[in-house]
């Protein structure tokens, strides 16, 4: 009752003032903590690129991974800018990924967790990777059937990424591995993601990135003291943006450790 009360009085009083406060706080909290844990670190300034190909697609098809155009988009938050990260991954080398995977449709089922909404574009975001990667077979899985479907260079599957034996199904009826870009576009919870992994990177090539997107600020430190523990190259990724909160806009991205030898 009390915090319904301080959240109106905010709103109406201060103009929601103090929620800003209160989520930069967070912000700051959570980016420090990784500071604190992590001493070295990237820092990074760009110039947003209007002929990003990648944010192209995410208009195109509806995906929320990124942006050209400011409106008509079928979600109602703000895009995210992992389309920039991605083409300053893959731009260099596109042509030459043949296999992806991603987990999360992008469900337009209200009652499911991590719906997009009723306007929703499921399967967005897989038809940005099959334009984006032209040599690529796509590979999409999620708990809503009702959005499953099979097109070219692309085939969905059902998966429940809190279950472990959902997923082996899954990858049974996958029927291969090799992977070059493993994408987590789940749950986003902690213990999803940490399921989904787990039960997945042995598909991962050698040379392969797999991605957590989504990253609640709440979640950074969990996924930094697990991945502390494992043998492996992980790289916990903040993009800024301006007029908008960090909040979910963030991604955990692991490759296998390899020793190279001459």
């Amino acid at each position: 009752m009390i915090p319904n009360l301080i959240v109106r009085l905010d709103a109406n009083f201060l103009g929601g003032a103090g929620k800003r406060a209160y989520r930069g706080y967070l912000q700051r909290r959570a980016i420090r903590a990784l500071e604190d844990s992590l001493e070295y670190r990237f820092i990074v300034h760009y110039k947003k690129d209007n002929l990003n190909l990648l944010s192209e697609l995410c208009d195109k098809y509806g995906s929320d991974k990124g942006e050209i155009k400011q409106s008509g988009h079928p979600y109602p938050w703000p895009s995210q800018t992992f389309a920039d990260f991605y083409s300053r991954l893959f731009d260099h080398c596109r042509l030459g990924i043949k296999k992806v995977f991603e987990c999360g449709l992008g469900t337009n089922n209200p009652n499911l967790v991590s719906s997009m909404g009723v306007t929703g574009m499921p399967g967005a975001s897989l038809r940005v990777w099959k334009d984006y990667f032209p040599h690529a077979q796509v590979y999409g899985a999620d708990i809503d059937r009702d959005i499953l479907f099979k097109e070219d260079r692309i085939t969905t599957f059902f998966i429940d990424q809190t279950d472990p034996r959902t997923i082996a199904e899954f990858w049974g009826a996958v029927g291969c591995d090799d992977f070059d870009l493993m994408v987590d576009d789940g749950l986003h919870t902690f213990e999803a993601g940490v399921c989904l992994f787990e039960h997945s990177i042995s598909k991962l090539s050698k040379d392969g990135i797999y991605i957590i997107e989504d990253i609640g600020i709440a979640n950074l430190s969990k996924y930094q003291h697990y991945f502390a523990q494992k043998d492996y190259k992980v790289e916990f990724v903040n993009l800024l943006r301006p007029y908008f909160w960090l909040d979910d806009n963030s991604l955990v991205v692991i490759r296998k450790n390899s020793i190279t030898t001459s």
